[in-house]
């Protein structure tokens, strides 16, 4: 019931993308299209066990999760104007690219879930959608309609999904050293609120973009 309960979400954003194609289509968000659809195949063929390897499918999520933080990284990058801004956004990037590599190559490895890469790209994405944030408080000159803005709903949902991620990761380890296996059961909860603000979100902001002609 609760996957479903996400799954509605990411479809709801998916086909409201689609739907609104032509108002999209001459902005980034255009791209959404067949990163949410990615996304559905993710999600639909975790459920179906398509991705079992070795007993496992966490090296699909390592994958996904690190799709996810250079897709919405990237999408930010593009919304922020400070120049300033710009440029530690591309540093925390490459960082954190050359951080996730030697994770994976030399610590954690690939088949395993790679939590400390997770926790680094939420942390960063947390970080950037802040200043996204700071830069939009401190726009002068300018009438802005806040909730009129399809990046703020955008940033809105990412740092809520991000939040909730992260402050489960953090508390992953420590529970499994404890052998406190309820932890599968939290992580649905916290990843179907989660996923339901921002996929939710998302459908909004692409309803605020209007078509051009």
């Amino acid at each position: 019931m609760l996957l479903s309960a996400y799954l509605f979400f990411e479809l709801l954003a998916f086909i409201t993308s689609v739907v609104r194609y032509k108002a999209l289509k001459h902005t980034r968000y255009i791209y959404f299209i067949p990163y949410l659809f990615f996304i559905l195949i993710y999600e639909y063929g975790s459920i179906e066990n398509w991705f079992i390897f070795k007993q496992s499918n966490l090296w699909i999520t390592n994958i996904t999760l690190f799709i996810f933080f250079l897709f919405y990284s990237i999408f930010v990058y593009g919304l922020i104007e400070t120049v300033k801004f710009k440029e530690w956004i591309r540093r925390l990037i490459v960082l954190t690219i050359i951080c996730s590599a030697a994770n994976m190559a030399f610590l954690q490895g690939f088949w395993g879930l790679d939590t400390i890469t997770i926790l680094l790209q939420f942390a960063i994405l947390i970080s950037i959608t802040c200043l996204y944030f700071y830069e939009l408080m401190n726009l002068t000159g300018k009438e802005l309609k806040v909730l009129r803005l399809p990046g703020f709903w955008l940033n809105t949902g990412v740092l809520f999904f991000c939040l909730g991620q992260f402050l489960f990761f953090s508390s992953f380890a420590y529970m499994a050293y404890l052998k406190i296996y309820q932890f599968s059961v939290l992580h649905h909860v916290v990843a179907n609120i989660a996923n339901a603000i921002l996929y939710s979100f998302l459908t909004i902001s692409f309803l605020c973009i209007r078509t051009k002609n």
